[in-house]
């Protein structure tokens, strides 16, 4: 049902007045009958009033301390500006025992101070390669037969609207710098300006343009060449795009959430080709092509890609054991038997334990898991060398054993004919 507002029946009462429209066609326009239209019209005539405003309301009696609390609160806001509603709520109730809503409350401060003013918005499109806006996002998610919390660290770019999605399990500084280094790969490009929230992971006093970063973000940006852009405090609508962006991404991977993952590298590989046909089908508004296109002609624009290594958040020297295995984080893991003896560098990154040696990687196992021996059975597998003899393989028993978890197959269900029923019943039978 159409709502017609005072200022609608006015003007149209005043075109038929003056003959410019006839009354069908003016409520033609207002998507109204004829009926009320001229039913509003006569009212207007007579001067008549909305007798609802009459009704008694929560308020009455009470516009006196409403007056006071208003006074004593007008010190504490800046000149010009009204005092909060929700301040002169409290204030009543603990004060004069008001009775009411706070809704009724708030239509009597409007009635006697008027709508406030509404600030418009400033829309702001920028060059390519400007501006990326990245921000977290939460999913609970079954992996290996667990529901766990999985986060993602959202990435856009300001002009084309091209987006990457990272995926971890924690939101530590390592993983904060681990998701933005895999962002700039996905946009093929660092832009110059990455505009984000004011984390404890990224700000380590105040806020929006006074922040004072920490030295660990700091120190990334630096060597990757971007400047940080931190939001105003509670204001998201400084990064409206990744916001926007936030809920057209959960609405499209939902379905990919709810299934069940062995581990986060397939569902990472799902959702970026998910984000890929979503950006083949959207348009960009800044150009008018699709969001793929405009993200291809965007990566000209970029910052090429620094050389760095993997964000890593602890680092310690381990002697490998005899059984090939490295103590890491209470945690026991595998690597070639042809280390034992020497010692390893271990590093713990935001999704992996790498084990390093003679400058290289020798090792990798998923980091943070339920399990406390991790092992990798090739890392016992080759040849000796003059300082370490290789294990003895594997007799036949011993493979068909380590490897029957894959092959056997489920208990099966005991099955009998028929018969065999049918005999026992007769000689349950008196």
């Amino acid at each position: 049902m159409t709502v017609l507002r005072q200022e609608q029946i006015e003007m149209m009462d005043e075109m038929i007045r003056a003959e410019r429209v006839t009354g069908r066609e003016a409520a033609a326009l207002l998507q109204v009958s004829e009926g009320a239209l001229r039913y509003r019209r006569k009212r207007l005539a007579s001067g008549a009033r909305d007798r609802r405003a009459d009704q008694a309301t929560a308020v009455d009696g009470f516009e006196p301390a409403i007056a006071a609390v208003l006074d004593a609160l007008a010190p504490t806001v800046p000149e010009g500006r009204p005092v909060c509603g929700r301040l002169v709520f409290e204030a009543l109730v603990r004060d004069h025992g008001y009775p009411g809503s706070y809704p009724a409350l708030i239509r009597y401060l409007r009635r006697q101070r008027g709508r406030p003013p509404v600030r418009a918005v400033r829309r702001v499109e920028l060059p390519p390669g400007m501006q990326a806006q990245h921000d977290w996002l939460e999913e609970r998610v079954d992996l290996a037969g667990s529901a766990v919390r999985v986060f993602g660290l959202l990435g856009t770019l300001a002009h084309s609207r091209g987006s990457a999605l990272w995926l971890g399990l924690r939101m530590t500084q390592v993983a904060w710098q681990a998701g933005h280094a895999a962002l700039f790969q996905s946009y093929g490009g660092v832009p110059r300006v990455v505009r984000i929230d004011n984390l404890k992971t990224a700000v380590a006093a105040g806020g929006g343009p006074s922040a004072v970063f920490t030295p660990a973000f700091q120190a990334f940006a630096t060597s990757c060449g971007f400047t940080i852009d931190p939001c105003r405090v509670r204001t998201p609508t400084d990064k409206g795009k990744v916001e926007r962006r936030v809920r057209v991404v959960h609405a499209a991977l939902a379905p990919l959430f709810r299934q069940s993952w062995t581990d986060l590298t397939p569902l990472q590989a799902a959702v970026t080709g998910r984000l890929a046909e979503l950006e083949a089908r959207l348009r960009c508004p800044a150009t008018g092509t699709t969001i793929a296109e405009a993200r291809r002609a965007e990566q000209r624009a970029l910052l090429p890609l620094p050389v760095v290594g993997e964000p890593f958040d602890l680092i310690v020297a381990r002697r490998v054991h005899r059984d090939a295995l490295v103590s890491f984080e209470g945690r026991q893991y595998s690597v070639p038997f042809v280390w034992v003896g020497r010692d390893v560098e271990v590093l713990g990154t935001a999704r992996h334990v790498v084990v390093r040696a003679a400058g290289a990687e020798v090792a990798r196992h998923p980091r943070h898991t339920a399990a406390r021996l991790v092992l990798e059975p090739t890392h016992y597998d080759g040849a000796s060398t003059a300082d370490v003899l290789a294990p003895p393989p594997l007799g036949r028993r011993g493979r068909w054993q380590a490897d029957a978890g894959a092959r056997l197959p489920a208990p099966p269900m005991v099955a009998r004919p028929l018969e065999t029923y049918v005999a026992l019943i007769d000689g349950a039978r008196p």
